[in-house]
């Protein structure tokens, strides 16, 4: 009986520590990303990310904690100043404070930016629009936008 906890607890970490298949560019280490949706709204940014760990890894993620993969995701998505609010086996949520330029007038620009492995699918909102840009890693130019207009209470 303990000999066969022995060698299935030592399967369990050989399986964890087998080299990962060929690097596929949406990869960053044990995690392959699938898309990136962008919420803009004024200089905020809500980043909302899907992907897929390994399943070796999965088990390790559920028994000692997500922070490796928290600060993996945090790293990939390459926001200066961001923070995850959540993550778990296949969703993140990051909040960056200042992704944009406050240019005034209510009028904001979100400059180009590079993520570290190429996202097969980028959603970006703004008040106004929803752009989709396929297999990206970094964005060719900058998004104008404006606040969202508030409607004028009647007195």
């Amino acid at each position: 009986m303990r000999t066969g906890i022995i060698l299935a607890f030592f399967m369990l970490l050989c399986s964890c520590c087998m080299p990962v298949a060929a690097q596929t560019d949406s990869r960053y280490s044990y995690i392959t990303f699938d898309s990136v949706d962008i919420s803009l709204e004024e200089t905020k940014a809500t980043v909302t990310v899907d992907y897929s760990i390994d399943s070796g890894v999965q088990i390790l993620v559920m028994f000692l904690g997500n922070q490796d993969l928290k600060n993996k995701i945090e790293r990939a998505m390459n926001f200066k100043g961001a923070t995850v609010k959540t993550a778990d086996q296949n969703r993140a949520v990051l909040e960056v404070e200042s992704a944009s330029y406050d240019y005034g007038d209510k009028s904001y620009w979100f400059p180009l930016h590079t993520f570290l492995v190429t996202i097969p699918k980028v959603t970006i909102q703004t008040p106004q629009t929803t752009r989709e840009m396929f297999m990206v890693q970094e964005m060719n130019e900058g998004i104008g936008y404006f606040a969202k207009i508030q409607p004028q209470q009647e007195k």
